[in-house]
């Protein structure tokens, strides 16, 4: 059980430590293929970007809906963080979310861009937004739909195998075992009929043998109940209501006391009595049937129960210490652990037993208390179903890695100068902060480049200059300049620099 927490655990660092290195990988590259400085932000923005990320990543699976939303938005305001989006979608799709959630989802990198970008990058933004958003929220939403029916339907059917084969398994005792029961029956009633008036004793006898196989045969048609499908063990002291509290635990444990057992019982918690009844009748079947190996097969050693209920989980401990002495070994079929595993499989919980690290034997589960819990992870033999299931998992996130990177870098963005009003987003009377969060801060080098080719300035202003983002191998550069009074913003315009050339 360690091994495995441990594991998912490191699954989850590398899984945080792609999708860090990937976001950082695409904010690198953004200035190159001339995006705007907004979507590839300064080191300490870029960090915070980062650590964001991260931490959707890793609460993606206690705060499923939250994380989608946040980490939709934060794609939306920077598309580096597109591997982020689909990790998080993939789970969201594989914990079965409803699909208006995703329509939802998908329109909100959209209308983060609107709220967010100048009107001229709007167009090609939404473009390269929208293919994104398929690629990164779409397509894992899905795999993950997929993939989470895929094992709903393997289980669905290793359970109706199981079934099958369990009802086939009642058929055969049924007619064996039934048939000897019924011919020993038959034959002692007809001893008995032979013996009456003859020998009293013999005939007391027959009736003995003819009552007590009779019995057996209807003990042995309801124990063969819980092997046919939609079964349930017809065990008197697993039906009644009072089955897994602490009065009937303290029944059982207070029963093997009086076997000449040693047994320390530890209740935690509230009792059981609201929690529903195949869980309480899992209970009460863990601790009898561990008692009952316990004195088959250790009956000098001491043993401890505990029953501790917390919010969502039921956890059971059976432990005996060493055997001290040495005891008539009882016989057993050898199926009564793997009667309580299935059973406790069947419930979504987690079941453990084997030798303890002290000494003696350890019987330990872990019962959900809701009914939708998630079944728990099988034995070491699924294994290789969880391995590929991990290597299909970071095959899809570099395929949605390079369809991302692919849609950033071979579609040019637009500049200002591209568009037809490239200031329509600027309005006269905005204030200096309101005109920076659309355009960014002033630019000295583009103050010095406007100078000699910069129209007059209007009187009593004063003027920031912002350079467009054109592309490198053009003559000539666009500059953005901003005049304000003091009621805000009096004029805005931009005009063309030469470049200068390089010098050889």
């Amino acid at each position: 059980m360690l091994d495995r927490r441990l594991g998912a655990v490191l699954a989850e660092v590398l899984l945080a430590g792609f999708v860090a290195g990937v976001t950082v990988f695409l904010a690198d590259l953004l200035p190159a293929w001339g995006w705007p400085e907004v979507f590839s932000p300064s080191a300490p923005v870029l960090t915070a970007v980062i650590a964001c990320a991260v931490v959707l990543v890793l609460l993606r699976r206690r705060f499923t809906v939250a994380a989608l939303l946040a980490a939709t938005v934060l794609f939306g305001l920077f598309p580096a963080t597109g591997v982020a989006l689909a990790v998080v979608a993939h789970t969201a799709g594989a914990r079965g979310r409803r699909w208006p959630l995703f329509g939802l989802t998908a329109l909100l990198p959209a209308a983060v861009v609107l709220l967010t970008q100048p009107a001229f990058r709007w167009q090609y933004v939404l473009v390269v937004i929208a293919v994104s958003t398929v690629s990164c929220l779409v397509l894992p939403a899905l795999a993950g739909a997929m993939q989470a029916q895929q094992a709903r339907l393997v289980v669905a059917l290793r359970d109706r195998a199981r079934l099958e084969e369990r009802s086939r398994l009642a058929e055969e005792m049924h007619d064996q075992l039934g048939h000897r029961l019924s011919l020993i029956t038959m034959f002692s009633g007809a001893l008995e009929v032979a013996a009456e008036g003859k020998d009293p004793e013999l005939r007391q006898a027959a009736g003995h043998v003819r009552s007590t196989a009779k019995i057996a045969l209807e003990e042995l048609r309801e124990s063969l109940g819980i092997l046919r499908p939609g079964g349930e063990p017809a065990e008197p002291a697993e039906a009644t209501d009072a089955a897994g509290t602490k009065a009937d635990i303290e029944g059982l444990v207070a029963s093997s006391r009086d076997a000449g057992l040693e047994v320390a019982f530890d209740w935690r918690g509230s009792d059981l009595d609201g929690v529903r009844p195949p869980v309480r009748r899992a209970v009460h079947r863990l601790v009898r049937e561990a008692l009952t190996n316990v004195h088959k097969h250790a009956a000098g050693a001491s043993v401890t129960v505990v029953v501790d209920h917390g919010p969502d989980l039921v956890k059971v401990v059976v432990r005996n210490s060493a055997e001290q002495v040495a005891a008539e070994r009882l016989p057993g079929t050898g199926r009564g652990l793997g009667g309580l595993r299935e059973r406790v499989r069947l419930l979504g919980g987690t079941f453990t037993a084997g030798p303890d690290p002290e000494g003696g034997f350890a019987v330990t589960a872990g019962l959900p208390k809701r009914a939708n819990a998630p079944l728990a992870e099988e034995t070491g033999e699924e294994r290789p179903g969880r391995i590929q299931s991990g290597l299909l998992l970071t095959t899809g996130l570099a395929a949605v890695a390079a369809l991302l990177l692919t849609t950033l870098a071979f579609v040019p963005p637009l500049t200002p100068a591209d568009h037809e009003d490239p200031l329509a987003s600027v309005k006269i009377g905005m204030t200096p902060e309101e005109v920076e969060a659309w355009f960014g801060p002033n630019e000295p080098a583009a103050h010095a480049a406007a100078e000699g080719h910069e129209p007059p300035i209007p009187g009593d202003s004063y003027c920031v200059y912002v350079a467009a983002a054109d592309p490198p191998d053009a003559e000539t550069a666009a500059i953005f300049r901003f005049c304000f009074g003091d009621r805000g913003l009096v004029e805005k315009t931009w005009f063309e620099v030469p470049v200068p050339e390089e010098a050889p």
